[in-house]
């Protein structure tokens, strides 16, 4: 939880370095700002929590029978968050002190939320008994309240209304012309509205002090927008500035957080600056060039890559219930070959994957949460991706109905997903396992099993014809595969050897230096989706276990 919330400042912060420049751009086009506001504050809500808990699943259109290709958010970011920042969650010394501080954090952000709410009713009770002592008059043929106090502003979500203050009616008919064309120009806008709803981001992660500046600096922006359309409509600005200074002058009351003309003296200032200043020369050229530097931050920002929430010591098990347990049992369709069997084994599960030849034995996996399991002992999906690399830490997360009722069975390691399946019921497991069964008693290659075979051997460096997972490990495999394939030296011929017990075609390369082992799987298409090659001695040049892609 700690380091997902620095991970969301970091981004808040990279938003909102973006938003400042986009505001910039946009003042020297003589545009709108406070909608670089409300993006940003939408965007720091919206965009961190999408990338680290969001997937986008694409159905498989010219593929009916297949299952659907999913591209988990966080596995398209490319700035790993250990370059940034301390991984705090995974620094806790006593796995059961860091759920505890979880479970607290948690717990003070609800109540902060809540606090928050509470208090924004309670201002909304205060201004309604508040305007009790207002009596309603008619300015410049607008319905007015008039507040011996208070003003001008726009109060009121359903029925917005201006506040006028008493002074004001004593003033010249010019400057009371003004002050009611900025204040029907809220309105007419629906600024009360839009702070109602940036207070309402706010409420969501009120812990987020980049958050509360970006919702100043909204407030800000709306005003400078405001007087803009004012001076557009036709206003004099001699006589509109004037006013903001007679504004100034009087300092009424505010009221709490509507929009409105009165303001504090110095940015009352700022505002008149603005509006008297000249465009400067190569204006346009700077903008555009603000306007790319702030898409950059923006692009930086949807490129962290978020802490992995199942990074967790293997050892840092949780107890869940046996009805829980339950709910995960059954079985997940990895591809037309391919199903991957849970079942209870004690107090964890236990996952087999028929037909894929990157998973040869079951493994046990142990709950680190309600829907996040560790895989425990030897490490399947490790050694299949990354052989012999140290920082492979495989997780598994079901996805869940309303009911906790398993959906989909995802796998991953290094960020990287490599199961992502859909759960079926028994029949369709029968018939999976049927097929499977008719393929290895028939003992014929795919169609299209040579030409991939060709495919492979030559060693490519795109990905054509090839599925994605496999194009993506060979790209991370290239360096460790090009010296295994140069130490067995160039192919002199090959034998198709019969169907494996995965339902995967053998070929018996022979090569100058050595004979090779290749095992691979063609889908309907021709296309290879899943590869195996070793040697004599059993050392892998590559192997995919991203299935179905």
């Amino acid at each position: 939880m700690t380091a997902w919330m620095m991970y969301v400042v970091l981004v808040t912060c990279a938003l909102s370095g973006a938003a400042l420049v986009a505001e910039r751009a946009a003042k020297m086009h003589r545009a709108a700002t406070r909608w670089v506001w409300i993006a940003a504050l939408v965007g720091s809500l919206v965009l961190p929590t999408a990338i680290a808990y969001s997937s986008i699943h694409i159905p498989n259109t010219f593929k009916p029978g297949s299952p659907s290709t999913t591209i988990v958010l966080r596995n398209a970011t490319s700035i790993p968050m250990p370059m940034l920042l301390p991984d705090l969650d995974g620094a806790q010394p006593d796995d059961d002190t860091s759920i505890h501080i979880d479970t607290l954090i948690r717990n003070v952000w609800i109540a902060a939320s809540v606090l928050m709410s509470l208090i924004l009713v309670l201002s909304s009770a205060l201004l309604h008994r508040r305007k009790r002592q207002w009596y309603e008059a008619q300015v410049c043929g607008q319905h007015v309240l008039v507040a011996p106090d208070a003003g001008p502003a726009v109060i009121g979500l359903a029925r917005s209304r201006i506040v006028v203050p008493a002074w004001l009616l004593s003033a010249s008919e010019q400057q009371q012309q003004c002050t009611i064309a900025h204040e029907r120009s809220h309105l007419n806008a629906h600024d009360p509205q839009l702070v109602a709803f940036a207070l309402l981001v706010l409420t969501l992660m009120p812990w987020n002090a980049l958050l509360w500046w970006q919702f100043s600096r909204l407030r800000r922006a709306i005003e400078v927008d405001c007087d803009a359309r004012v001076l557009h409509s036709g206003h004099d600005i001699d006589t509109y500035c004037e006013t903001l200074i007679q504004v100034g002058e009087h300092q009424s009351s505010r009221i709490a957080v509507v929009a409105g003309m009165v303001d504090s003296a110095s940015f009352l200032e700022f505002r008149i600056r603005h509006m008297l200043r000249e465009p400067r020369k190569w204006a346009r050229v700077t903008a555009t060039a603000l306007v790319c530097v702030a898409l950059g931050m923006a692009a930086f920002a949807a490129q962290v890559t978020p802490p992995d929430p199942g990074h967790r010591n293997s050892n840092a098990s949780v107890v869940l219930s046996s009805d829980t347990l339950d709910r995960y049992v059954g079985f997940y369709q990895n591809d037309s070959l391919s199903l991957i069997s849970v079942t209870r084994n004690g107090d964890g599960l236990d996952v087999s994957v028929s037909g894929e030849i990157g998973v040869p034995k079951p493994f046990h996996i142990v709950p680190i949460g309600a829907t996040e399991f560790a895989v425990q002992g030897d490490n399947p999906l490790g050694v299949a991706l990354f052989p012999g690399d140290k920082r492979v830490d495989p997780t598994v997360h079901f996805v869940t109905d309303n009911q906790g009722r398993a959906l989909r069975f995802v796998a991953s390691q290094n960020g990287h997903v490599t199961f992502d399946q859909p759960r079926i019921d028994k029949a369709n497991a029968d018939r999976i396992n049927e097929v499977l069964a008719a393929r290895i008693k028939a003992q014929k290659p795919f169609p299209g099993s040579e030409k991939a075979l060709r495919l492979l051997l030559s060693d490519p460096d795109s990905g054509a014809g090839m599925g994605d997972g496999l194009a993506w490990v060979r790209a991370h495999n290239k360096a460790s595969r090009e010296k295994f394939l140069a130490e067995l030296g160039p192919v002199e011929s090959y034998t198709f050897k019969g169907v494996t017990k995965f339902g995967s075609d053998d070929y018996l390369v022979k090569r100058k230096n050595a004979t090779e082992t290749v095992l691979l799987v063609v889908d309907e298409q021709g296309i290879l989706v899943s590869a195996l090659q070793y040697d004599s001695h059993s050392r892998f040049a590559q192997m995919d276990l991203i299935p179905g892609s």
